[in-house]
């Protein structure tokens, strides 16, 4: 089976830290795993001469794309992956949020996809990400049409996927598939989504004299609290449009690190507020002294991988920021 890792980041010294650590924590703890090629997006601009040697010297095997951003919301520009690298080049994608780190071997992790059937992984979304859908039956109804069915199975229940995209994991037939839809319904929703906020922020005589020439208006209220997941409910509207077979990945595999033994850590900035332009120099030593001492598991992991990224190479030789 042939893996590839897509990765796609700003061109920024805050964002290339993060890639780094990511890359040096794969190819050190991955295991079967450690050492897939990898495609490197960057978003709008191609990254500087150094910045490249200094990722092939590293970490081959890689290559380098540029894609234009997505700009609906900053999550959007993770769909560069699709379109970026070519499905016929890949047997299984794997995509990871530039801010994860890999703890422990990655071997099993494709399991699903090689004996379930599978053709989609992602884990389950907890309450920051499906909550925010305050309607998600009426959104496949209209995105997917009534006779939708691939649901999965939960707990003993049947429920449309829903899930956190940080980490995933696509079969090129799947990936083909969905990819144009998710950029699609993400773009959709969000534009649906602004006019809504832009209403709610009327004052309530403007507002209800507008609802009660448009009352359809009034419906679209059932959609989704905030903007940020918009791109993670369009990615699952996509896969249950085109009858992907999506199966939730375990949560060892996508964890911000609280007491399950995770083997990925997603440095969920609320949990981990380091900061992460300066994660390699000396400055970074003050944070590194606290979270290895910190009662949180992901804390203490994050602390040492940094720390032997440090002892390996040392503090920054060049800055990718201007």
């Amino acid at each position: 089976m042939r893996l590839r890792l897509g990765l796609v980041a700003e061109n920024n010294h805050l964002f290339l830290n993060q890639v780094k650590l990511c890359l040096f924590s794969l190819r050190k703890n991955g295991g079967a795993l450690s050492g897939i090629p990898v495609t490197l997006i960057t978003n709008n601009e191609p990254l500087r001469p150094r910045e490249a040697d200094f990722f092939r010297e590293n970490f081959s095997p890689i290559e380098f794309r540029t894609a234009p951003r997505l700009g609906a919301i900053p999550h959007t520009s993770k769909l560069n992956v699709f379109y970026s690298i070519d499905p016929a080049s890949y047997d299984v994608l794997m995509f990871l949020d530039c801010d994860t780190v890999i703890r422990k071997s990655l071997d099993g992790m494709t399991a699903p996809l090689e004996r379930a059937g599978a053709e989609f992984l992602c884990r389950r979304g907890g309450e920051t990400d499906r909550d925010r859908f305050l309607d998600f039956d009426a959104l496949v109804a209209r995105f997917c049409g009534s006779g939708a069915t691939d649901k999965v199975s939960y707990n003993g229940h049947e429920e449309w996927p829903m899930f956190n995209s940080g980490v995933f994991l696509g079969t090129s037939r799947a990936i083909s598939r969905i990819r144009g839809d998710a950029i699609d319904f993400t773009y959709r929703l969000f534009n649906e989504w602004q006019r809504i906020d832009a209403l709610d922020r009327l004052p309530r005589p403007v507002k209800d004299l507008i609802e009660s020439h448009y009352p359809g208006e009034n419906r679209t209220r059932q959609l989704v609290i905030a903007d940020w997941p918009l791109e993670q409910g369009a990615l699952a509207l996509a896969c249950i449009r085109s009858g992907v077979r999506v199966r939730y990945l375990d949560e060892i595999y996508n964890s911000w690190g609280g007491g399950c033994d995770f083997r990925i850590l997603h440095c969920f900035k609320s949990v981990y507020g380091f900061d992460r332009r300066t994660m390699f120099d000396d400055s970074s030593n003050d944070w590194i002294a606290e979270y290895q001492d910190s009662d949180i598991a992901g804390k203490r992991f994050l602390a040492g991988i940094t720390r032997e990224y440090k002892n390996t190479f040392g503090q920054p030789r060049f800055r990718s920021d201007p």
